[in-house]
This record gives C-alpha cells, structure tokens and sequence, in this order.
C-alpha cells in the first residue's frame, strides 16, 4: 500500500471532482441548492471510500477519516480559489458532516464488496450523475419562501421619544460584538430623508446602505417600509481581497420591514420585524442562521433605541 497512491485515488481525486462540481453549480447553474449542499458531500465521501478500498480492504473508521480528509481538503480549495470566505465555510460544515459520514459508510459498503470488479467505475458514475442532478433541479426550481423575524424590548420611557429615535437613530458607538466581529453586517446609523409615506430611510450597515421608502407612518404607534437597495450580508474571512461567491450578491433579499410600538404604563414595547427571502437551500437549515442574525441585527439596533431614550445624557 502506497501512501501517495491513496493520497491521490482516496483524498485529492474525490475533492478535485467536488471542485468541479461546486464551480458547475454556481457559476453555471447559478444555484445554492440541495444537490449542492446535500449531493455533493455524500458523493466526495462516497467516492474517497470506494477508492480506498482500491488500494486495500479498509476498515470502515479508516473510510469515514479518509473521506473528511478529502472533504476539509476541498473546503481549503475553495478558500484558496477565493470561491468562498471561512465563515460560509463554517456556516456550512454542521450540514455537509454527518452527510460525509453518510457517504462513506456507503462508500465502504459497496467499495468492499464490488471494488475488485467495478470498483474503478463508481466514481466516475457519480461524477456523471452529479451535473445531471443539477440540470434536474435548476429545471425545476423551488419558490423561495418568506420569511418573518419579530424582535422585541421594552424601554423605560414615553413612546413619543422612542419614536422619534426609530424614524432614524443616530450613529451606534458600540463596538462589533460575537457574530459582528466575524464579518457578518451590522446596523451602524439611520437617516431619513423627508416625512410621512414617501419618505426615504436609509439604515447605514457596516457593508452599505439598506435604502427604505416609506409606506406607513402612524407617529408614534408604526413605521412600515420596503426595500429596495440591499447591501452584501457580510464580507468574508479570506486570504484574497476578493470572494467570488454570488451568494454574497443576489441568494439573500430583505423585502420590508416595521417598528410596532405601544404604550403601556409610561413604559414603550418596541417591536422590529424584517422580512426576507433566500434562495439557499435547503431552507429549513439555512433560514434558521438567516433567523438568528436577524434577531442578532435587531438587538443591536433596538438596544440602542432603549440605551438613547432612557438614558440621553450617556
């Protein structure tokens, strides 16, 4: 057993074929989907284990090692090729693992019992039936779902005063904290320009401008709006300058949001709620990160709603 030929058969192969397959779906099919995030991983460790027991009959713990070898190797070609930033990458791990280990318990199944006769053909088969799965589904794809994220605090002041800081709050001093320092955009200042619907509010993030034309102004009870410019979600951990990810521009699109407040005993609930559509899938593990930074981007901006009202002179 040659520890140069497995390297290139069990690791190197299967993580160059899954390179291919990741530039085949984002930049040809143009699709962050399930046969990406699903597909892939179980095909790179699939064919990692049936290529190992190319070389000799492997245990199925020494398949499952092998076959995250190649999946971290091809995670690090993504970020050398500057396809993707290390926090999409982490973002990612949780949901393509357990599918590798999948993979190569498969892998290990029928690399053990066909690997002397059809063995060589297994990955060449995957190879193939990957692009025609991708074919298949950008053929028929999923409507993207919308989705609702409602936080909310309760400030110690008249609501008159935290409305006036919600049209548009001054700058946030408050250094970047947890998620925020790992580059995901956080709200740094709005403005508005004008009064009443028809108004333009522009909440400043720390990658651009979310541009917000006003649909409903009920001071001091509601402040609705759409949006129609929406900056990057985040920019990227990376030894390039420059991501190539067309996720970063057109998979995440926040549509409208609102301020809801109510009076209750001289004290203010406030309520901010966003919603928004991607079109990564699969959704039901992508919204729920989608969800959660949200709700992180709410906080800051509703805790610094309730620090500037309650106590102004700080």
């Amino acid at each position: 057993m040659s520890f140069k030929r497995i390297f290139f058969l069990a690791i190197l192969a299967p993580a160059l074929l899954g390179l291919v397959g990741v530039a085949l779906s984002v930049y040809y099919f143009e699709a962050y989907g399930w046969v990406l995030f699903l597909v892939l991983p179980v095909m790179v460790a699939f064919g990692s284990a049936v290529a190992l027991h190319r070389c000799y009959a492997a245990s199925l713990s020494l398949c499952i090692g092998i076959a995250l070898l190649s999946l971290l190797l091809l995670l690090v070609f993504l970020l050398c090729f500057a396809m993707e930033g290390v926090v999409c990458l982490l973002m990612a791990v949780p949901l393509v693992l357990p599918l590798a280990i999948i993979g190569s318990l498969l892998g290990h199944v029928f690399g053990r019992q066909l690997a002397i006769k059809t063995g060589r053909w297994i990955p060449l088969l995957s190879a193939g039936l990957f692009p025609a799965l991708m074919a298949f589904e950008a053929a028929r794809p999923f409507p993207p779902t919308v989705h609702q994220v409602t936080t909310r605090v309760e400030i110690q002041a008249p609501i008159t005063e935290v409305w006036e800081q919600v049209i548009a709050f001054d700058r946030i001093t408050t250094a970047p904290e947890g998620i925020f320092r790992m580059g995901i955009a956080y709200p740094i200042e709005a403005k508005i320009e004008g009064t009443g619907i028809g108004a333009i509010r522009h909440c400043i993030f720390s990658t651009g401008p979310f541009v917000e034309p006003i649909t409903r102004w009920d001071p001091p009870h509601a402040l609705e709006f759409d949006v129609t410019v929406n900056p990057i979600p985040l920019k990227e951990w990376s030894p390039w300058p420059n991501v190539h990810a067309p996720h970063l521009h057109d998979t995440f699109k926040s549509e409208r949001g609102q301020f809801h407040l109510v009076e209750r005993e001289g004290r203010t609930i406030l309520e901010g709620t966003t919603w928004y559509r991607q079109t990564i899938l699969p959704d039901w593990y992508w919204h729920r990160i989608s969800d959660y930074l949200i709700h992180q981007i709410h906080l800051r901006v509703l805790n610094h709603i309730k620090a500037r009202v309650e106590n102004p002179r700080a």
